[in-house]
């Protein structure tokens, strides 16, 4: 009988104390979410308060451009100013949707478009650095996507691999049907670097990065907006042999 009280009286602390844990858990959980909550208004309003210059900065140096037509060591500066601020631009955006989960707005958008707004973004880089580009897509091929999310991901995908390429390369997008299983394939190849397969497998962990420079969170940001588009994203790289990001979209984010 005392062995049975003293049983009793063990299982009576054992529950009181998963119950203590499990509220300390609650707490921490909603303490975190608080924390998370509040720097995510405080990064939309650093990012809202740092585009606002940015945007004048853009324009009016783009005006100057078109201005200095003639002037081709001038318009090389103007370049690259309008490349920094868009490259400032694309960090902002990795920084709000890294502390805010995408919720995308899918709608009919063609893929080719948003591909080439993606490569004119970063055409002073691929001038820079002697990229050559290689295309091949399907003409006005539709898909259902968040087509700013998405511009974003190739964006992303684009500076990955010209930052990895140091003296020229060649960087190719391709855009396919899958016939077998009725969905669609997108990659983005380059030949730069590599990375070994200790790397590969950590690349889309946030701020996990192999280059001197850069945060970390543009292939976080990649696979983030994939998993909120149901979409899903494999990398594939060897050291010397450059690097492929294969992107399969099933049938209902095709036409």
């Amino acid at each position: 009988m005392e062995y049975r009280k003293m049983e009793q009286k063990d299982k009576g602390l054992e529950s009181k104390s998963s119950e203590s844990l499990q509220s300390i858990n609650k707490r921490e959980t909603l303490e975190r979410d608080d924390r998370l909550q509040a720097m995510g208004w405080m990064v939309t309003k650093i990012v809202h308060d740092v585009r606002n210059p940015l945007g004048s900065i853009e324009l009016i140096s783009s005006l100057l451009k078109k201005e200095l037509a003639g002037d081709h060591d001038k318009q090389e500066l103007l370049g690259h100013i309008i490349y920094g601020v868009r490259n400032i631009d694309t960090v902002l955006s990795n920084l709000l949707h890294f502390t805010k989960l995408p919720k995308p707005r899918l709608e009919p958008e063609n893929i080719g478009a948003i591909i080439e707004g993606s490569l004119d973004d970063v055409s002073y880089l691929i001038n820079k650095k002697y990229i050559s580009v290689n295309k091949c897509f399907p003409d006005n091929l539709q898909i259902n996507c968040d087509k700013t999310l998405i511009r974003q991901v190739f964006l992303n995908l684009f500076l990955n691999s010209l930052q990895a390429m140091t003296d020229g390369g060649n960087l190719s997008v391709e855009v396919f049907k899958d016939e077998d299983n009725n969905g669609i394939v997108i990659s983005v190849q380059d030949t730069g670097s590599g990375m070994d397969s200790k790397d590969i497998d950590k690349i889309f962990d946030p701020f996990f990065t192999t280059k001197e420079k850069g945060s970390g969170l543009g292939l976080t940001i990649v696979h983030n907006i994939m998993s909120a588009h149901k979409w899903t994203i494999k990398a594939y790289s060897k050291p010397g042999d450059g690097s492929i990001f294969v992107m399969n979209l099933p049938s209902k984010g095709g036409e």
